[in-house]
C-alpha cells in the first residue's frame, strides 16, 4: 500500500527526482567528519530560522515595548526562556561554525577555481551573518544591546564622506530611538534571512556542480579544461568504488552527528543559564512551571535593564566583534579610520581575492598562500579578542572602573528584572529604574540629602550636619534616639538640645527615685507606638498596644510634641507626631520643615519643591506667605541688628531648593524603604511591601 501510495505520488509530483538530487550524491574518497561543517551551519541556521519565527509570535518591535516582550518571553511565556536561549546561542555559534568552515575550505583548497564564485557566496553569507547578529543584538532593547549597538553605527558613520548619511539613514534620525529599532528588526525579519536562504540555496548549487574537494586536487592534481583531465573530481573518483562514498546515509549520518553534538552544547549553555532570577519561593511550584519557566531560575539567556539614554553604561561589542573594537584602540583621532574602514575593508578585499592566486601554475602557491592568510587573520582575532579580554581584567585604574560600572549594570538589570514582576509601566519599562526608589530614589538621595545626612555607610560624607537616615522612623531608630539623642546618629551634629536634655533630667530622676526599669518599659512601648504611626488608622487604635504606647507618651512627650492636635504647649513646640515616620509626615517634612507642626522657624533644611512645574507658582507664594508671618510674628519694634540676624535667620529657615514631585516620592520611598515603583506623580497610599 505504501509503496503504491509513493508511485502514485511520485508518478503526480516527481518527489523522487528531487530527493535524489538532494540526497544521492558521490563524495570522493568517502564520507569525512571534516565535511560536517557546512551542514552543521545550515542546522543551526534552520534552528535560528524556528526559534525566530516563535520569538515573533510574542515580540513586540517597539521603544516602549521590546523589553516588556522579551521579559515576558523570558520570564512568563511557557518555554519562553529556551526558545530564546537557543536563538541566542545560536547566532553566536553560527559566527564560530562559519570561521571553522572557512578554515576548513581553505585547507581543503576548496576557494581555488573552478570554486571561486562559491567561495565569494560564502563570503557574502559571512557578512549577512554578521550584521544578522549585530541587528539582532539591539532587538531586546536593553542596555547592553542599546550602547553596544551605538559603538557599531558609531563606526559606520566614520566612513568618509557618506559615513553621517549612512549613520543616519541606519539610525533613522539624529538620535537612537523608535525608528531605530523598527529599522534594524526589518532588517533582522524581513530582509536579511531570506538573503541569506538565498545565498546558502546559491551556494549549495555551485556546490553541487564541482562536487567535493578531494586532496589532490587541492595539491595540484587538477587541470584546466582542455588538458585531458576531467575537470569534475566527483566525477572522476566516482570510476573507483573503493573510495567512492555517498552523501546518503554515509556522510549524512555524520553531519547528523555533529549537528546533534553542536545542538546539545547549545542547549547546555541554555540550561546553565545566564539569565537573572526573579526573587521568588519556589515551594509550591509545579514540575511542568519549573520546566516551562525555568528563566525565573536563571535560565537561558541575559537580558540587561531596560535601554536608557540618560543612563551611561560601558559598553563593550558581543564577544566576536571585540577584535574590532581593540583595534580602534591602537588608532585614536584623526587616524581612527583606519581601524574601523581600512583595515577591515582591505581584510575583505583579500579575502574575495585569494581564489584569484590560484590559476593555472599558481595553485600550489594560491593554496598554501590561502591557508596563511587564514591561519593569520583567525590567529590575529583570537589575539586582539584574548587582549580585549585580558585589558578588561587588569589591575589598572581603567580595568577596575570598568568592572565596577559592569557590576553596577548587572545590580540594576537584576533590580529591573525584581521590579518588573510586579508590573511595567504603560510609559515603557526605562521608567522602572527612573522610578525605583531603591535606585532613583537612592541617587537623589545622595544629591539633595547626603550633604547633611548620612545612611549608614553608603554616602560618603565626611562632615555631616545632620542625622542618620538609616532605618529611619523604625522602633530600633527611635529607641536609640531616645536613649541617646546627643549622638552623632541623631542630633549630635544640629544645635537641638532640649532633647538630650530632658533624657538626662528623665534619667536621672527615675534613678533617684529607683525607677529606672520601669522609665525603659515606657521608652520601649513609646517607640513601638511611634513606629506604628499613630494616628492614621483609626481601627489601630483599638488594639491594646495603641494605649499602652498612647499613655506613656502622655505622660512623657505632649508637653513639647503635639499629636492630633493635642499637646505641643512648650515655646517653641516640638514636632507633631501623628503619623510620624510615615509617608505623610516625611512628605510634610520636605515639603515645608519649617512648618509649625514640623520645626518652624528653628529649621535649617531647605524645603523641597517643585518651582519650574505647573504649582510653581502656588510654590513660591506659599513660602513668601510662610516668611512673612515668621516676620510678623517677631514683632515690629526689634533693633535693627536682631531684625537683621532674624531675617538671615528666617532666609535660612525657608529656603528652598528645586526638585519635582516625583522625585520627592522617590526619597520618601527611599527612606521608608517602600520598594513600589512610582507609577505617577501622586502620592501613593498603603502600606510598604
Amino acid at each position: 500500500m505504501v509503496n503504491k501510495f509513493g508511485e502514485w505520488l511520485d508518478h503526480r509530483t516527481g518527489y523522487r527526482r528531487l530527493v535524489s538530487a538532494l540526497l544521492i550524491e558521490h563524495i570522493p574518497g568517502g564520507a569525512k567528519w571534516r565535511y560536517v561543517w557546512g551542514s552543521c551551519l545550515a542546522f543551526v541556521f534552520g534552528v535560528q530560522l524556528i526559534t525566530g519565527v516563535l520569538l515573533m509570535t510574542a515580540y513586540s518591535p517597539s521603544d516602549s515595548t521590546a523589553w516588556a516582550s522579551v521579559y515576558f518571553i523570558q520570564y512568563q511565556m511557557d518555554f519562553g526562556w529556551l526558545i530564546r536561549g537557543l536563538h541566542h546561542f545560536g547566532s553566536q555559534t553560527m559566527v564560530v561554525l562559519l570561521g571553522v568552515h572557512m578554515l576548513q575550505v581553505v585547507i581543503a583548497g576548496a576557494h581555488l577555481p573552478p570554486r571561486e564564485v562559491n567561495w565569494w557566496l560564502g563570503l557574502a553569507l559571512l557578512a549577512a551573518v554578521l550584521v544578522l547578529s549585530l541587528t539582532g543584538y539591539l532587538l531586546p532593547w536593553d542596555q547592553k544591546g542599546y550602547w553596544a549597538t551605538q559603538v557599531a553605527t558609531n563606526i559606520a558613520g566614520n566612513l568618509p564622506v557618506a559615513g553621517p548619511w549612512l549613520q543616519k539613514i541606519i539610525v533613522g534620525g539624529p538620535a537612537y530611538g523608535h525608528h531605530t529599532l523598527t529599522r534594524f528588526y526589518a532588517l533582522h525579519v524581513g530582509i536579511l534571512p531570506p538573503l541569506i536562504i538565498v545565498l546558502i540555496i546559491a551556494h549549495l548549487v555551485v556546490f553541487r556542480r564541482h562536487g567535493v574537494t578531494f586532496s589532490r586536487e587541492a595539491s595540484g592534481a587538477y587541470q584546466r579544461p582542455g588538458t585531458g583531465v576531467m575537470t569534475n573530481p566527483a566525477r572522476q573518483m566516482a570510476s573507483s568504488p573503493l573510495t567512492d562514498g555517498w552523501f546518503w546515509p554515509d556522510q549524512a549520518f555524520k553531519d547528523m552527528v555533529a549537528s546533534m553534538i553542536i545542538f546539545a552544547v547549545m542547549l547546555g549553555l541554555v540550561i546553565y543559564g545566564f539569565g537573572h532570577k526573579i526573587d521568588t519561593p519556589t515551594e509550591g511550584r509545579s514540575l511542568y512551571d519549573r520546566l516551562a519557566h525555568a528563566g525565573q531560575d536563571g535560565r537561558g539567556a541575559n537580558l540587561d535593564a531596560p535601554a536608557d539614554a540618560a543612563r551611561p553604561y560601558s559598553a563593550r561589542p558581543e564577544w566576536y566583534f571585540l577584535s574590532l573594537f581593540q583595534l580602534l584602540k591602537y588608532f585614536e583621532g584623526e587616524k581612527e579610520i583606519i581601524g574601523t574602514v581600512i583595515i577591515p575593508n582591505a581584510i575583505l578585499l583579500l579575502l574575495a581575492l585569494l581564489p584569484l592566486f590560484g590559476y593555472g601554475r599558481m595553485r600550489r602557491f594560491g593554496h598554501a598562500f590561502g591557508v596563511l592568510v587564514l591561519v593569520i587573520l583567525i590567529g590575529g582575532v583570537l589575539t586582539l579578542t584574548g587582549l580585549a579580554i585580558a585589558q578588561d581584567r587588569a589591575s589598572t585604574e581603567a580595568a577596575e572602573t570598568f568592572r565596577k560600572e559592569v557590576a553596577t549594570a548587572d545590580v540594576l538589570a537584576h533590580r529591573a528584572v525584581q521590579l518588573a514582576a510586579d508590573g511595567i509601566p504603560a510609559e515603557g519599562p526605562v521608567l522602572l529604574l527612573r522610578r525605583d526608589p531603591m535606585t532613583k530614589g537612592k541617587e537623589l538621595f545622595g544629591q539633595h540629602c547626603a550633604t547633611c545626612h548620612t545612611y549608614g555607610e553608603e554616602f560618603e560624607n565626611k562632615k555631616p550636619t545632620a542625622s542618620d537616615l538609616k532605618g529611619f522612623g523604625t522602633k530600633e531608630w527611635i529607641r536609640g534616639l531616645l536613649d541617646n539623642p546627643a549622638s552623632p546618629a541623631f542630633f549630635g551634629h544640629t544645635k537641638f538640645r532640649r532633647m538630650n536634655n530632658w533624657v538626662e533630667s528623665t534619667r536621672s530622676r527615675a534613678r533617684k527615685d529607683g525607677k529606672e526599669a520601669e522609665l525603659e518599659k515606657e521608652l520601649d512601648e513609646i517607640s513601638s507606638w511611634l513606629a506604628s504611626h499613630p494616628g492614621r488608622d483609626s481601627a489601630a487604635e483599638k488594639v491594646p498596644e495603641f494605649s499602652r504606647g498612647l499613655q506613656p507618651f502622655k505622660k512623657s512627650c505632649m508637653r513639647c510634641h503635639s499629636f492630633k492636635n493635642e499637646g505641643g504647649d512648650s515655646t517653641p513646640p516640638g514636632p507633631d507626631f501623628t503619623g510620624y515616620g510615615d509617608a505623610g509626615w516625611v512628605r510634610l517634612m520636605l515639603l515645608s520643615p519649617s512648618h509649625a507642626l514640623r520645626y518652624g522657624i528653628r529649621n535649617r533644611m531647605p524645603a523641597f519643591r517643585d518651582l519650574e512645574g505647573p504649582m510653581a507658582e502656588i510654590n513660591q507664594l506659599e513660602m513668601k506667605q510662610l516668611r512673612d508671618q515668621f516676620l510678623k510674628n517677631a514683632g515690629e519694634d526689634l533693633p535693627e541688628a536682631e531684625k537683621k540676624k532674624l531675617e538671615e535667620n528666617i532666609a535660612e529657615a525657608t529656603k528652598v531648593i528645586q526638585l519635582s514631585d516625583i522625585e520627592r516620592e522617590l526619597i520618601i520611598r527611599f527612606l521608608l524603604h517602600d520598594e513600589r515603583v512610582v507609577f505617577g506623580g501622586e502620592p501613593i497610599s498603603g502600606p510598604a511591601k
